[in-house]
């Protein structure tokens, strides 16, 4: 059986899909049989309004399956427990773990994209609200934290740790996405979240010009000529190759 991590972020708008798909694409650089789903997608895509943005990014531009990277789709751009509510949608944890659990059966690595952060309610019931971690909990699931490394960002990254924590929630590591490396605000930023946090970095994505699926595959062939970092995504996923 294969390994399943969540993709989760400090807050929304932070590039967790373009994080996802780096993942995606140095993973199957290795030849590590991979994955991605997003359970919960809300929101229209600006390229094509007849599709949301995170599956028409997955499945016209990486060239996954059609109607294989998502479960529920909800087109009002809000938290997703508001959307069902919106659009008369139950969504069911156990639809969604019994599918990661089939995926896990099928891939080596199954990415599975959350929408927005850890503390994004999916579900209000008469018992309050069922949350991203109560559903990352369940499917015993590591997360990787993904994180901006502007103005911000210390305090953003050091709550959704200390969130993570309080909730026993297992984290492989950090990757800051829209890193300047000329700039002495990214680069103190992500210094002192490692020294307070002493979590891994597993990578600091640079601001592209042109977002391509070639672009991004062009970023996971340099991140894969360092032996080290590699090194220390294969150990966090526990995975040989």
């Amino acid at each position: 059986m294969g390994k399943a991590i969540f993709i989760t972020g400090t807050g929304t708008e932070i590039g967790k899909t373009v994080v996802t798909s780096f993942l995606y694409l140095a993973l199957q650089e290795m030849g590590v049989k991979t994955k991605i789903f997003k359970p919960i997608q809300t929101g229209l895509a600006e390229e094509n309004a007849s599709s949301f943005a995170d599956q028409y990014w997955y499945e016209e531009v990486l060239g996954e399956e059609k109607g294989s990277t998502g479960m529920y789709y909800m087109e009002p751009a809000v938290s997703p427990h508001l959307a069902s509510v919106l659009t008369n949608t139950t969504i069911s944890p156990d639809l969604i773990k019994n599918k990661i659990f089939e995926l896990k059966n099928q891939y080596d690595v199954v990415l599975v994209e959350g929408a927005g952060g850890l503390a994004v309610p999916l579900i209000e019931n008469s018992n309050g609200f069922y949350m991203t971690k109560d559903l990352i909990k369940e499917c015993e699931l590591p997360v990787i934290i993904v994180s901006l490394a502007g103005l911000g960002a210390i305090h953003h990254t050091v709550s959704t740790v200390s969130y993570a924590e309080k909730h026993h929630i297992d984290m492989i590591g950090l990757i800051f996405n829209y890193f300047d490396s000329k700039n002495i605000v990214h680069l103190d930023n992500v210094r002192t979240i490692q020294k307070m946090l002493n979590l891994p970095v597993l990578a600091k994505l640079p601001t592209m010009d042109s977002l391509s699926k070639d672009s991004l595959i062009q970023l996971a062939k340099i991140f894969l000529s360092n032996k080290e970092i590699k090194n220390v995504l294969l150990g966090g996923l526990a995975i040989e190759v």
